[in-house]
């Protein structure tokens, strides 16, 4: 791992794991970018909900959705 850091995980956790999500983030988000595609599917109502939930610390937006 020292040689080839993770430093992205994309959808690590299924898209309705809220508390898996905020367990995730609060173990390694300080250091691995936690990004949520399924997670919040650029869905403003879930985006929200995921940061009072400090569930992932990215999001991906797809602007053509």
């Amino acid at each position: 791992c020292a040689s080839y850091p993770i430093v992205s995980i994309e959808d690590g956790l299924a898209e309705d794991d809220w508390k898996g999500w905020e367990k995730f983030t609060a173990e390694i988000g300080g250091r691995v970018q936690l990004v949520g595609d399924d997670l919040y599917v650029t869905n403003p109502q879930r985006l929200a909900e995921g940061i009072e939930r400090k569930a992932g610390n990215a999001i991906l937006v797809k602007v053509n959705q």
